[in-house]
């Protein structure tokens, strides 16, 4: 197949030139009123951003983070609350393990930049129970399962796992069924105190320096299997209880109580939901919704639910990468060895799991597997990012509608309240029993932890301002991004009539909202012998690596129902890390080869077939740096690194970022 790309440029002026696009600080000042008319529905009483712009500012934040609030983070010690979190994401330092003989951090942690935005997502499964066993009056605050909660010692972590590895889901018996009632109202009580602390930390002045959004987990792991979602609220209205999986086991039942309870049930609440860690779901987070349904009717009706409810997904966190996979039958597309990644399975390898050895293969279609989230199962080509959204294309072929179209972003999922701790160099570990360096390069077991685990990633959004209105709207619309941690600025935008010398213009992203869509958006239909360009750009981090190339990922699905994918460079070296050719030090770090600080191309994609459905997504990759389990021992004296720093991880990585992808679906009857 013949590709063109139209211009390439591998320039530090792109960055300039993107800055001084948008107008000056004194005309968005005077401009402010209007433009939040024009640009962000105001859902709350707040005061209007100075700081704005028409053509988006980006934001980076952290969806997805744990305090000792959660049941798997309060028995190990900690005892941090949702607004030490947005302390720390503040720029705050707080307090981490290990914790000395009284139960106090021992060291601290700060972030170098901080974040413009987060979510506390608790688990919300035993709000109730964990409200009851730190009350000192609870008629239970004495039983065992209360004891081990608080961090006082005993086995009791099946008790409270073993109910989220149910489809049918309990309360904890012992510490719920003496007094139901007490419990629910316990639950309510611990869920008002997380949008309290969401709210005073909430910054509503002009100034617009951070902001909170209410939020939890709805954790549920049937068949060992993880089908984990975070529910991120828009603003301040939310339901009196958040809605557990204990409350509403399946996808289905919660969007439906969401519906219920927020949408229809709350004054001014919105809500949507971030699936997370499809990794290691085995086929149960994106099943086909071609089949399964008595109906076509009943098929579009869930699908259109869920489409609503789930606009983006978490492609990346500390558990791994839900980018994509190499080798699903039934797909065409060449290997792509950055799928590799900070991948946790891989087909072929034995684990041993709960006494059970086990072959971890691909799984038949239609195949739900079991104990994915231990990272056994069977892998689904549903569990990925680029794959489902291929699936979703199939869907949408065969009933109408496209359940599967997902905007991406990345997150932490810290369960040491670190919102956005994502430094490879000093990254102190995912859970207390990693706070030493020794733990952290352990081999790990059960779900991804300890040496396959990693620091985790950032959500990205382009927005008008750092509000609430600004950033739901923009989620919403899927105009997101995620990271692998870094804080790379990707930009996509696709059209029929991008400049082909866009990347030389000063008024760049205008000319890209102006003559095409921005990245989470569709196509419009193609004119008569018409090819979509994309212009496709990135900055990098000022802080971290230089960016070695950019890569547009286009999925299709043909005229028989073949599904294609295909990754093609259009800007910077195709050169990969390799044998790295001595172009890294691997006892400093240094990067010796070629690498920008910014990128830019568009690229025209001869090939296109206007009856064939597809989609576009960038992927941005860094130079290749040094990865945490080996940074942090060659930056200790050799005398004093553990032994476990002799490891099969790799020495080194090559951050990225990913943008929502923009689609084209032929208009019915071609």
């Amino acid at each position: 197949m013949s590709r063109t790309i139209l211009i390439s440029l591998v320039a530090a002026s792109v960055a300039t030139v993107w800055c001084d696009s948008l107008p000056a600080a004194d005309q968005r000042d005077s401009n402010a009123a209007a433009l939040s008319k024009a640009l962000v529905t105001y859902t709350e009483v707040r005061d209007p951003c100075t700081d704005r712009s028409a053509t988006r500012n980006a934001y980076f934040g952290d969806l997805h983070i744990h305090t000792g609030f959660s049941y798997d983070v309060s028995p190990f010690g900690s005892t941090t609350t949702p607004t030490d979190a947005y302390n720390f994401a503040r720029g705050a330092a707080i307090g981490i393990p290990p914790f000395d003989e009284d139960g106090k951090p021992t060291s601290t942690y700060q972030l170098r930049t901080p974040l413009d935005f987060a979510a506390v997502t608790d688990h919300a499964e035993f709000f109730g129970e964990f409200g009851l066993c730190t009350d000192p009056s609870s008629s239970v605050y004495d039983e065992a399962a209360c004891k081990y909660l608080r961090g006082d010692g005993g086995e009791f972590f099946m008790t409270f796992v073993g109910s989220l590895l149910s489809d049918s889901p309990q309360q904890v018996e012992s510490i719920c069924a003496e007094d139901p009632a007490a419990c629910v109202e316990q639950a309510k009580s611990l869920w008002s105190i997380t949008r309290e602390m969401a709210e005073e930390a909430y910054d509503r002045s002009s100034r617009c320096e951070f902001t909170t959004f209410v939020g939890y987990e709805h954790t549920g792991t049937p068949n060992s299997n993880n089908y984990h979602r975070n529910v991120i609220f828009r603003n301040g209205n939310v339901p009196e209880r958040a809605i557990s999986y204990i409350d509403a086991p399946t996808g289905l039942e919660l969007w439906t109580a969401l519906t219920d309870e927020c949408l229809d049930g709350v004054d001014g609440c919105d809500v949507l939901v971030i699936p997370h860690n499809s990794n290691l779901s085995s086929g149960s987070m994106f099943p086909s919704y071609a089949t399964g349904f008595e109906t076509v009717e009943s098929a579009q009706a869930a699908a259109r639910l869920r489409a609503q409810m789930e606009p983006i997904m978490e492609i990346f966190q500390h558990k791994g990468n839900s980018e994509c996979f190499n080798g699903f039958p039934g797909i065409i597309g060449a290997p792509d060895e950055l799928c590799e990644f900070e991948q946790v399975r891989a087909v072929g390898e034995r684990r041993l799991v709960f006494g059970d050895t086990v072959e971890l293969r691909f799984c038949e279609e239609g195949e739900i597997g079991f104990r994915g989230f231990t990272t056994a199962g069977c892998v689904s080509r549903n569990d990925f990012f680029r794959t489902v959204l291929l699936t979703g294309l199939q869907d949408e072929a065969k009933i109408g509608v496209n359940p599967y179209k997902f905007g991406a972003i990345g997150s932490t999922d810290t369960h040491l309240a670190l919102s956005g701790a994502t430094d490879q160099a000093d990254w102190p570990g995912h859970l207390p029993a990693e706070a030493e360096l020794k733990a952290r390069l352990r081999a790990g077991f059960g779900s991804p932890q300890s040496l396959v685990s990693n620091p985790g990633g950032l959500a990205g959004i382009w927005a008008v301002e750092n509000s609430r209105d600004a950033l739901f709207e923009a989620m919403r619309r899927r105009e997101v991004f995620g990271t692998s941690g870094t804080r790379i600025q990707p930009r996509l935008f696709a059209g029929w009539d991008i400049d082909a010398q866009a990347c030389s213009l000063a008024d760049l992203p205008e000319h890209g909202y102006a003559h095409g869509v921005p990245m989470g958006s569709d196509l419009a239909a193609a004119p008569a012998d018409g090819r979509p360009r994309l212009l496709a750009t990135a900055i990098r981090d000022p802080d971290a690596a230089a960016l070695q190339k950019l890569q547009i990922i286009k999925g299709r699905v043909d005229a028989t129902g073949q599904a294609h994918y295909e990754v093609i460079d259009v800007a910077g070296t195709s050169a990969t890390d390799g044998e790295m050719d001595g172009k890294i030090n691997l006892l400093t770090g240094e990067w010796r080869g070629e690498g920008s600080n910014s990128l830019c191309a568009v690229f025209e994609d001869e090939a296109f077939d206007p009856a064939e459905s597809v989609y576009y997504y960038l992927r941005v990759v860094e130079v290749p740096t040094l990865r945490w389990s080996w940074a942090q021992c060659v930056a200790l004296p050799p005398g004093e690194r553990p032994a476990a720093c002799q490891n099969d991880a790799p020495r080194t990585i090559q951050e990225m970022a990913w943008t929502s992808p923009i689609w084209y679906v032929p208009p019915t009857g071609e």
